[in-house]
């Protein structure tokens, strides 16, 4: 009878270690035309404040970009990003309309929490010509940043 409860109790934790899947990597490395490389995040999918829109994190060496396929508006200076409880980091500029950047200090800053961190929270606000909608979020998984950092470190140079 014990020999036969122990085995139920292995075979059972044997099951419930196995029930979830580990989560897959989020992050790409891409190779660049022209040279060099991008860690690309996983797209995430949130409200523009009209439509449903994509936003995608972008890594190089030396910034850190948001794109998205919405128009961004940073007349308030509030898109940021915020890794798991850190403090939210304020993007430093807009490439063309639809590329939030963060660079210099901000990008440092960031690349270092991703390594560390699990989650991402983008914080994005959209349509300056249009009735303002506020801020919409999105959350990015950071699973798989730093071996895809790693990766580009040693393959991209």
């Amino acid at each position: 009878m014990h020999s036969t409860l122990v085995w139920w109790i292995a075979a059972l934790s044997v099951g419930l270690s196995g029930a979830a899947p580990p989560e897959k990597d989020a992050w790409t490395l891409t190779k660049v035309q022209g040279g060099g490389c991008r860690l690309d995040s996983d797209k995430g999918t949130l409200t523009d404040g009209y439509q449903k829109t994509n936003a995608q994190i972008r890594v190089t060496p030396t910034e850190v970009r948001v794109v998205s396929e919405s128009t961004f508006d940073d007349s308030k200076g509030d898109l940021s990003i915020q890794v798991d409880r850190q403090e939210a980091v304020k993007a430093d500029a807009l490439d063309g309309a639809k590329v939030v950047v963060f660079k210099g200090p901000a990008a440092s800053t960031l690349i270092a929490q991703f390594k560390a961190g699990l989650k991402a929270n983008v914080t994005l606000r959209f349509w300056p010509t249009w009735p303002e909608t506020g801020t919409h979020s999105v959350v990015m998984s950071l699973i798989g940043f730093t071996r895809a950092w790693e990766e580009m470190q040693a393959s991209c140079r």
